[in-house]
Order: structure tokens, then C-alpha cells, then sequence
């Protein structure tokens, strides 16, 4: 327990959130059957659901490589700290949940055996279908210059009837179809899931220290068939390791408005 918080992470493979409620509340990350899996020439990685650490951009030797190996856990009053064996890529993958107020924050970081090879902290939560993601648009008013971003990735068909796009935000209804991503340049937004009258939200906390791949799109929402992912990027960097701090927060809420006014702060 983190305060209020619930907290569940694997020990045998990882770094992994596999669990997060409130004390007496729903589980709110996804679990997902040994069939969603990614193969790949060097091997298979396991989506499990939870919440993973990945290295972007994706490139398939370094994001997918497995993390089917134990990890280390130290647990405080406060925190705790779940830290993986360097995978086959060389990179060693640490996640810190630490109780602040009455949120939580999650620290990555990525180390590498060798510098030189541009690397960013990916922070992926997996979500069970059946929900609604939020995607605000609107920064802060800087007019006349622009205060919104859109990246597409090249499956998403915008199309779609599962997207409703506004003009300070998009609506994604997480059913099962065909995949679809949508980013955005965070901004002060927070990402959000409503789903079975909670509201799970995460945001970037701090700046980026690094340029921030997939055309700046920091916060990014992902549809498959199985899952919805909320997904934070940080900057790349060359040397040393590369950092994501995001906020988690979990309210009781099944208003849609009152939802987009808690992701747009």
C-alpha cells in the first residue's frame, strides 16, 4: 500500500505494475492472456498488460526486447522501487512509485551499457477496454501562434467512428476494431481514462531534457483489439540515462465534462 493506493509489481519478469486500485476500489490496469505477445527476429516480448517502461523510438531490437527476467523490489513507507537484469539490448530499466499528496509518482530511467545511440524513456500503461481516452489539444492561449499538435500514425484511419475529434481535445471510444494512435505535445494537459466511474489520469512531470521523438508527440493514446494504452514520451539523449517522470492520479468520476476538466487542469 501507497497511501490509499494499492500498488502490484512483478518479480519475475519486469520492471511491471501489474496492479493499481484504491483501497476498496476496481482494478484499474489491464491483464491480458499469454496470446498478446510481439514476435520479432530477436525473440517475443509479452504484453501481460499493467505498466511497462520502454525505450522509444520504437525500434524493434531495443523497444521489444524481452523483459522476461527477474527484477530486484525495494519498498519503503512511501515508495518503492522495482529494478530489472539489463536486457538484450543492454539496458537496464528502474521504475519508482513514490506517494505525493494524493497522487503518485512514477520515475523511469534507462540506463545503457554503451553511450552513443539516441534513447527515450516510454512510459506505457495498459487499460482494459470498454472505457473512454482523453486527449486534450489546447495548450496554453500563446496566439497568434499555435497551441495545438496532432501526430497520426499510419494505421489510424481517421475515419474511425471510435474518434471524435474537437476543437480542445479528442474523444476515443476504447472498443475493440482495427488499431489506431493519435499524439500530441502534452503541454500542461493530463492524458485520461474514464471507465467504470473512475477517471484514471497520468501527466509529464518537469521538462524534457532531450528532443522528444515521433514529431514531439509527448503524450500519445493507443486502440488495439485487447487494450488501450496511455503513453508518455520524454526527450532522447545520447549519454546517460534517459528519465520519464509522469503524476498518476484516481478519482471517482463518470461525468464526461467534469472528466475533461480534471485532464485539462
Amino acid at each position: 500500500m501507497l497511501g490509499e493506493f494499492q500498488v502490484e509489481v512483478a518479480e519475475d519478469f519486469g520492471p511491471r505494475i501489474i496492479g493499481l486500485r484504491r483501497a476498496g476500489g476496481d482494478e484499474v490496469l489491464a491483464s491480458l492472456g499469454p496470446e498478446a505477445v510481439i514476435e520479432h527476429p530477436g525473440g517475443i516480448f509479452r504484453f501481460r498488460g499493467g505498466h511497462r517502461l520502454w525505450a522509444a523510438p520504437e525500434i524493434a531490437a531495443s523497444t521489444y526486447a524481452s523483459d522476461d527476467h527477474p527484477c530486484s523490489l525495494i519498498v519503503d513507507e512511501d515508495s518503492l522501487t522495482v529494478t530489472a537484469e539489463p536486457d538484450s539490448a543492454g539496458l537496464t530499466k528502474t521504475i519508482t512509485l513514490r506517494l505525493e499528496d494524493d497522487s503518485l509518482v512514477v520515475e523511469h530511467v534507462i540506463e545503457r551499457e554503451h553511450d552513443g545511440v539516441m534513447i527515450a524513456a516510454w512510459g506505457i500503461t495498459q487499460l482494459p477496454l470498454g472505457g473512454t481516452a482523453l486527449v486534450p489539444l489546447d495548450g496554453p492561449d500563446t496566439s497568434p501562434l499555435p497551441n495545438r499538435s496532432l501526430v497520426l500514425w499510419p494505421y489510424t484511419d481517421l475515419h474511425d467512428s471510435r474518434l471524435l475529434f474537437g476543437n480542445s481535445g479528442i474523444k476515443i471510444d476504447a472498443d475493440a476494431g482495427d488499431p489506431l494512435k493519435v499524439g500530441t505535445a502534452g503541454w500542461r494537459s493530463r492524458l485520461g481514462y474514464l471507465h467504470n466511474g473512475q477517471l484514471f489520469t497520468k501527466e509529464v512531470v518537469g521538462s524534457s531534457s532531450g528532443v522528444v521523438p515521433d514529431f514531439g508527440a509527448s503524450h500519445q493514446v493507443y486502440v488495439g483489439q485487447g487494450f488501450c494504452e496511455l503513453e508518455t514520451v520524454g526527450g532522447q539523449v545520447a549519454e546517460g540515462p534517459a528519465r520519464l517522470t509522469e503524476r498518476w492520479q484516481l478519482l471517482p468520476c463518470s461525468d464526461l465534462e467534469e472528466a475533461w476538466a480534471e485532464c485539462r487542469g
